[in-house]
């Protein structure tokens, strides 16, 4: 538990300061661009990310099963297949998204002038799918230090780039993009720098092989869960407006905290959980990570919730101002990703991974089929509806299959305990605006109910 605890805290540093160049930005944008403009920055970003998945398809989740499995010359061997399948494929689907900027600016933005950001885009799936093997070549080292100088530069010349391109040269939405490719650039030269001892310059078709039986049936959940949280733009689009996902999409940036939150988790949390599950005690070590781990998040979401106008205040322009009460719900869906995190342990360990697509796709109808129903009732408000019921469900049945596979004895009593005052919290700040000293008092019970139940829970499994 030391050793996830550890791990989770670098690399929350690492991921915060990551995530402070989104904040650090946020006011930038939002004096420079108007909502329409932030609204095409947002959906060139989903295209991007939808692209992104074909062009990794989920081997990375196989590298980091994996790697522990493999010593030597065979680990290197295993690293050095799995960047070089990823780098063919996604040189594969930049290149059909380069030549299909056209169509996609037109359909997408509404307006052709837009394709040659499309195209500025393009250029940067293949850096970010190589950084993310990369990065995990790194955290699964150990070589925190040099995990933490790429972070480090990334955001500085990332920060300098927007500078000097969007404030000082005034290039507007091209100027984002390119400030965004600049710093991948060089970020990426230093992390390849950095990882080449690791890599075995020999091709493997039976590592391909290996690597893609175990990763490809993931896909689908890929897609399902990009979609579960991009595919509301295309509603947007239908239903609302451009200028409704600039909206949109500050709002999201804002809840991000708990995004940050959830990736660092993340980057401890599978390390430790492929290292420890063939002990004797994994699922009493397992169990034991949700109550506390659900402490902690949840009151972070609460304090979100509450002081969501002072933080729409503080980071935007009044033309933005609106969204804030948008934040509460958002920061609630982001939570619940942690959560199946958690829980979702049997597909990855018993490698059944065809389950997580399952759980992904029946999420993805709900989220699909509440989302036509509430966005037409309710605007924004139906759309942070339908990602918190979708991701919801995804929890529910990732639990249910996972002990299926894996029983893992977690305690859905306290699980609930813990879960309902931030539900509430965070519904409510949706449609009411209470005085501040309202606010304050139920920031102090929030805290003092989840400070409580973080110090019961792990003195409850200091012993494991």
């Amino acid at each position: 538990m030391k050793d996830l605890f550890k791990s989770f805290l670098l690399f929350g540093l690492a991921t915060a300061i990551e995530g402070l160049l989104g904040f650090m930005l946020l006011p930038i944008y939002t004096r420079h661009f108007t909502k329409i403009e932030y609204g095409v920055i947002d959906m060139v970003g989903v295209i991007l990310a939808i692209a992104t998945i074909f062009g990794v398809l989920q081997i990375e989740t196989a590298l980091q099963r994996y790697y522990y499995d493999s010593t030597g010359v065979r680990r290197k061997i295993l690293t050095f297949n799995v960047f070089l399948f990823v780098f063919i494929a996604s040189v594969l689907v930049s290149s059909i998204l380069y030549f299909s900027a056209p169509l996609l600016a037109n359909l997408l933005l509404e307006d052709y002038k837009y394709q040659m950001i499309i195209r500025i885009a393009c250029f940067q799936l293949p850096l970010i799918n190589m950084n993310v093997l990369g990065l995990i070549v790194l955290r699964f080292e150990k070589e925190n230090l040099k995990f933490f100088i790429i972070i480090i530069v990334k955001v500085l010349t990332s920060l300098l780039f927007v500078l000097l391109l969007v404030v000082y040269n005034k290039m507007g939405i091209q100027g984002v993009f390119f400030a965004q490719l600049s710093a991948l650039l060089l970020s990426s030269s230093l992390l390849f720098g950095f990882i080449k001892k690791y890599v075995r310059f020999h091709y493997s078709l039976r590592v391909i092989k290996k690597t893609l039986v175990y990763s490809l049936p993931q896909v689908p959940a890929r897609i399902g869960s990009i979609l579960m949280s991009q595919a509301n733009r295309f509603f947007m689009l239908s239903y609302l407006s451009l200028s409704a996902i600039g909206l949109y999409a500050v709002s999201l940036k804002l809840s991000s905290g708990i995004q940050l939150f959830y990736a660092a988790f993340v980057m401890a949390w599978r390390p430790f959980m492929f290292d420890k599950f063939k002990s004797e005690n994994s699922k009493a070590i397992f169990s034991s990570v949700l109550p506390i781990i659900s402490s902690v998040i949840f009151l972070l979401v609460c304090i979100i919730s509450l002081f969501s106008q002072e933080i729409f205040a503080l980071m935007t322009s009044k033309e933005f101002y609106e969204g804030h009460k948008y934040i509460g719900g958002l920061s609630l869906y982001f939570s619940l990703f942690l959560i199946k995190e958690v829980v979702d342990i049997g597909p990855a360990i018993k490698e059944k991974t065809k389950y997580l697509s399952y759980t992904f796709f029946f999420s993805l109808f709900v989220n699909f089929l509440s989302l036509y129903i509430l966005i037409q009732f309710d605007g924004l408000r139906g759309v942070v509806f339908s990602l918190i019921i979708s991701n919801l469900t995804l929890v529910i049945l990732s639990w249910v299959v996972s002990n299926y596979l894996y029983p893992v004895p977690f305690n859905r009593g306290h699980f609930l305990m813990l879960f309902f005052p931030v539900f509430s919290l965070s519904i409510v700040s949706m449609f009411l605006e209470t005085p501040f000293f309202v606010r304050m008092i139920l920031v102090f019970f929030s805290m003092l109910f989840y400070l409580f139940s973080l110090i019961y829970f792990i003195k409850k499994y200091r012993s494991i």
